[in-house]
């Protein structure tokens, strides 16, 4: 018998022993030990609660993010981000109306054109030009725009144009000619300014009846006449929200009085009603809007120069007048710094303007002040601005015939003077900026 016929033979036998037996003999060993125990609950069986597909998941693995998917979501997020900045780039700045700000360019008139300044280095161009006389610019309290006044014959009366601090967008926004009295205190304080937001401009004309008040709108869209029974001196928006303005005005050729008027419909209160006798000027409203510095006098041509400089309240109550040091005879020309805390003034020491100084005093009248060197100015009139930042006070000065002389920069902690690196022939204009 061959060997392949005896593996046939013997091959069943060798699968029987191979195989397992159909029942382990420790099978019933097992059913007795287990027969007592109690079974599972069908809780904490997964496949009795969850989903056949959660519980299958994973055999369905996600597929890996490719890298050009990837790349193409940087790009785009890239860009988004590129462009927010191109956007937030694009809006242009602006400083609050009111408190200190950072120093922009001086605008001022010369040879009848307006020009802007850089104030430290003088660099200096013209942003307005043409044959026309063009003077006093005033910058909005954003200092985008400027407001000036252009006279074509040489005289009054004239018109009042707005423009972008550059020079560009020129408006004309008093489509008929007005009065004016640029020589009202020595041609030292303007007649018309913006209001807070800029949209709007106070303008005090000078007619033949008497001072009148209007409203111009800076767009050029219009203006109105603002009806208050008095002959109107001075006016200037109060702030914050220019919804009053501080008017100075007199009625039937009676001495001065202060007053809020309402700018929409001419409502009125009094807040300084002066004795008789006793002349108001120069009124100055606080960057917050809550008080007022004004100058008193009593008839100064009758012997040594009597002004007091004020403060008080819009409510009018408050009244505060401000120290003077031994040997003054005068106080004048307040202007407030834009933190609020302190009013740079003229000061006098002898009849009339023959000794002057300027002084830089607390405006809660707590003391005297920092005074400047004698003889920088021959006129109580001087105009006195500060600077956006409070660190420089700019000065036009005005000898006792009333000319203006040289523009200074005095420092307000101590009281010295440089000239300024322009020559101007009427007050120049600080441009508030964004710090």
């Amino acid at each position: 018998m061959t060997s392949d016929r005896r593996f046939e033979r013997d091959l069943p036998d060798l699968l029987a022993e191979l195989a397992p037996r159909a029942r382990p003999e420790y099978r019933d060993d097992i059913v007795r030990q287990t027969a007592h125990m109690r079974q599972r609950p069908a809780w904490m069986f997964p496949e009795r609660w969850l989903p056949v597909s959660v519980i299958t998941t994973r055999a369905f693995a996600a597929q890996p993010i490719r890298l050009r998917v990837v790349g193409l979501v940087a790009l785009l997020l890239l860009a988004l981000a590129v462009g927010l900045v191109v956007v937030a780039g694009s809006q242009r700045h602006v400083p609050a109306p009111f408190g200190p700000a950072a120093n922009g360019l001086v605008a001022y008139e010369a040879g009848g054109d307006i020009f802007t300044a850089d104030p430290v280095s003088g660099v200096a161009k013209a942003v307005v030009t043409g044959w026309q006389t063009d003077l006093r610019p005033i910058f909005s309290r954003d200092g985008t725009h400027v407001v000036f006044e252009r006279r074509e014959a040489g005289s009054l009366p004239s018109r009042l144009l707005v423009a972008r601090s550059d020079g560009s967008g020129l408006v004309v926004v008093t489509p008929e000619p007005v009065s004016g009295n640029p020589d009202y205190y020595g041609g030292a304080t303007a007649t018309y300014s913006f209001s807070p937001d800029g949209t709007e401009i106070v303008l005090w004309s000078r007619a033949d009846a008497g001072g009148e008040l209007w409203i111009v709108q800076a767009d050029g869209s219009g203006m109105r006449r603002v009806d208050v029974p008095m002959t109107v001196v001075e006016a200037s928006y109060r702030p914050p929200d220019g919804a009053e303005l501080i008017v100075t005005g007199s009625t039937n050729g009676g001495a001065n009085s202060v007053y809020a008027v309402d700018a929409k419909t001419g409502a009125q209160r009094t807040i300084v009603a002066p004795e008789s006798g006793v002349g108001v000027g120069y009124v100055r409203v606080s960057p917050d809007g809550s008080r007022l510095a004004y100058v008193s006098s009593v008839d100064p041509d009758s012997g040594p120069s009597s002004y007091r400089v004020h403060v008080i309240g819009v409510d009018g109550r408050g009244d505060v007048k401000l120290p003077m040091p031994a040997g003054a005879t005068f106080q004048d020309a307040p202007a407030w710094s834009n933190d609020g805390t302190r009013l740079a003034i003229t000061r006098g020491y002898a009849e009339h303007n023959e000794d002057m100084a300027l002084a830089v005093i607390p405006a809660d009248g707590s003391g005297v002040g920092v005074e400047s060197a004698h003889g920088l100015t021959g006129c109580c009139d001087t105009n006195l601005q500060w600077s956006p930042d409070d660190t420089s006070i700019l000065v036009t000065p005005e000898d006792l015939e009333g000319t203006m002389t040289q523009q200074l920069l005095l420092d307000p902690s101590t009281g010295a003077s440089v000239p300024a690196p322009w020559t101007a022939s009427n007050p120049p204009a600080w441009q508030r900026t964004v710090r």
